[in-house]
């Protein structure tokens, strides 16, 4: 039997399973004895997803819209990256990208971007101009007219 038919099985019965302070798997006491047998085959994988859950659960953690409108899931800095991809891989959710994302778990638009980029490193679009104490005035733009 797949381990989702076992998980749905168990929330069509309303039975709950989860980890214990000591990564024990745990059933309901009232729990009808066929679903506790199931319980019992199905120990380590259900142990397994319950794991894996706890790891995708943690803060930082999400699941964000690329701007292609793809899914990937970001992860915070410093993150046990063998971790990750073990949660993702009993979690069928190998395919989706594993991205980190550092600014405060949101995408920058291309103009924040920009703007911390010249923050950063101090650069600009335009060549930089001397500052002066007094203010230039534009100069006016004269069409259809010569000067003397």
């Amino acid at each position: 039997m797949d381990i989702e038919a076992v998980l749905d099985r168990l929330m069509e019965a309303g039975v709950s399973v989860w980890l214990d302070a000591e990564g024990k798997l745990r059933i309901d006491k009232g729990a009808p004895e066929d679903l506790k047998e199931l319980v019992r085959e199905h120990k380590q994988e259900l142990t397994d997803v319950r794991k894996a859950q706890s790891v995708m659960n943690r803060p930082g953690m999400r699941c964000i819209r690329l701007p292609l409108g793809h899914l990937a899931v970001a992860y915070p800095i410093g993150a046990d990256l063998d971790e990750i991809r073990w949660a993702m891989k009993v979690l069928r959710m190998g395919p989706m990208p594993l991205v980190i994302n550092d600014e405060g778990l949101r995408w920058m638009t291309w103009d924040e971007w920009k703007l911390r980029r010249r923050v950063w490193d101090g650069s600009k679009d335009e060549p930089e101009q001397v500052r002066q104490s007094e203010p230039q005035k534009p100069q006016k733009l004269q069409f259809g007219r010569k000067t003397a």
